[in-house]
């Protein structure tokens, strides 16, 4: 083999080694879909986890986080109670009917604090509770935890 087949095999390796090392660190980022109706939560939330390195996607109200979840099943997903006209209890209900996501954790987001809402929380489908404000880091933590436990990925397993 000559010099130059010889570099030119090297480099095939050295670049095709960079794909695989970026498609590692691709499929390690846990997916997490924000649903709220308030833009601002929407924003401050995916800067917030995504400074945890969750790769997040935001979805507008709860038919669009519906759409989202199936079209691309995320590994999580946050959800506001109260938003016109789907509700995140039909959201968490919709998403827990459908076999592609019924795996998928579920969080209710919410600012209320009363035992009415808790009650209701408790017979939804919803796997927890994030109150507003959300404490970010301890939400980032959280979610690690219970991803690692519901699916967790080839590589990522043995380490």
């Amino acid at each position: 083999m000559s010099e130059a087949e010889r570099r030119e095999f090297t480099e095939l390796d050295e670049e095709q080694a960079a794909d695989e090392d970026d498609t590692q660190v691709i499929e390690r980022r846990r997916r997490v879909l924000i649903v709220d109706d308030d833009p601002d939560f929407l924003v401050m939330a995916e800067a917030a986890l995504a400074a945890h390195g969750f790769l997040v996607e935001r979805a507008a109200g709860g038919l669009r986080g519906v759409f989202l979840a199936t079209q691309d099943v995320p590994d999580v997903i946050l959800c506001d109670l109260r938003m016109p006209g789907i509700d995140g209890f039909v959201v968490a209900e919709a998403l827990r009917a459908d076999p592609a996501t019924q795996h998928v954790a579920i969080f209710a987001c919410t600012g209320r604090r009363d035992l009415e809402a808790r009650a209701a929380l408790n017979a939804s489908a919803f796997d927890g509770v994030l109150v507003k404000p959300v404490d970010w880091d301890s939400a980032a933590r959280l979610l690690h935890e219970i991803i690692g436990l519901r699916r967790p990925y080839g590589p990522a397993q043995d380490e």
